[in-house]
C-alpha cells in the first residue's frame, strides 16, 4: 500500500528498518525530527556575524552578545549550536492555572516539569532549557506564559526571584541567581536576544505543498483559514 505518494520515499530513507516497522508512527516522528534538523536560523545577524559580516549586528547587539557569554552567564545553560541546553531546570515561573488559564487538573504532571514524566523526586519542577533563536514573533514565555515580552525574561533572570511558591527554595537551580544588570545591559541583552538572534526569512523552509493536499503545517479548519488554506 503506497500513502500517498510517501511509501517510496520512506523506503529510500529508512531502508535498513524492517518493512514491517517501517511505516509506522515512530518512523514518521524520525522523519520528522530528521526534517526540523534541516531548518537553521543561519540569516540571523548573528549567524551572519559569526561568518565575517562585521556590520551585521549592531552595537547595542554587540554589548548584549557580550554579556551573553560573560556577565549575564547565559551560555552556562544556553550552550548548544542553537543556544538551548541538554539539561533540565527549576527556576520557578508561576504555572498556567497560576497565570489565569484554565487548566484540566486531573492528572495532569505538566505543572510538575520533567517530574511528572519521569515521577521521581529530583526532576520536579524542571523544565528543559529552551533553544532562543527566533524568539520575536513568540507572545508568550516560560511552561505557564508567565511573561509576555523578551525584556520580561531578562528581568526575571537578573532579579532571580522565584515567583511560584509552589516551587521549594531548595528545588531551585544554583545556577538561578541575581545577574546585577544595570538598565542599560537589560536593554542591550533584549535587543541580542530580540533581534540579534532573529532570522527573518524561515519561510524559505516552508514547502510549496504536501502530497497529502493539506493544510501545511497545520489542518485543523482554524488553522486553515488562517493560513488561507479555505
Amino acid at each position: 500500500m503506497d500513502y500517498l505518494g510517501y511509501t517510496p520515499m520512506f523506503d529510500a530513507a529508512f531502508p535498513n528498518i524492517p518493512t514491517s516497522e517501517r511505516y509506522t508512527l515512530q518512523i514518521a516522528a524520525n522523519a520528522i525530527a530528521a526534517y526540523f534538523r534541516t531548518i537553521y536560523t543561519n540569516q540571523a545577524p548573528f549567524q551572519r556575524w559569526l561568518k565575517g559580516d562585521a556590520s551585521a549586528l549592531s552595537e547595542a547587539q554587540k554589548r548584549g552578545a557580550t554579556l551573553f557569554y560573560g556577565k549575564a552567564g547565559c551560555i552556562n545553560c544556553h550552550n548548544s549550536p542553537s543556544f538551548n541546553g541538554q539539561r533540565f531546570a527549576a527556576i520557578g515561573v508561576k504555572d498556567l492555572d497560576q497565570n489565569g488559564y484554565e487548566v484540566f487538573k486531573a492528572a495532569d504532571g505538566r505543572s510538575k516539569g520533567r517530574g511528572g514524566f519521569t515521577l521521581r523526586d529530583e526532576d520536579l519542577y524542571k523544565f528543559k532549557v529552551p533553544q532562543l533563536y527566533n524568539l520575536k514573533d513568540i507572545s508568550h514565555y516560560f511552561h505557564g506564559s508567565s511573561k509576555t515580552n523578551i525584556k520580561a525574561v531578562v528581568q526575571y533572570f537578573n532579579h532571580a526571584l522565584p515567583e511560584n511558591e509552589r516551587v521549594e527554595k531548595g528545588r531551585i537551580d544554583p545556577l538561578f541567581i541575581p545577574l546585577g544588570l544595570t538598565d542599560q545591559e537589560v536593554d542591550d541583552l533584549t535587543e541580542f536576544l530580540t533581534n540579534g538572534l532573529y532570522d527573518p526569512n524561515l519561510i524559505r523552509y516552508k514547502p510549496s505543498q504536501v502530497m497529502s493536499g493539506n493544510c501545511f503545517p497545520n489542518n485543523d479548519l482554524t488553522s486553515q483559514l488562517d493560513m488561507g488554506c479555505k
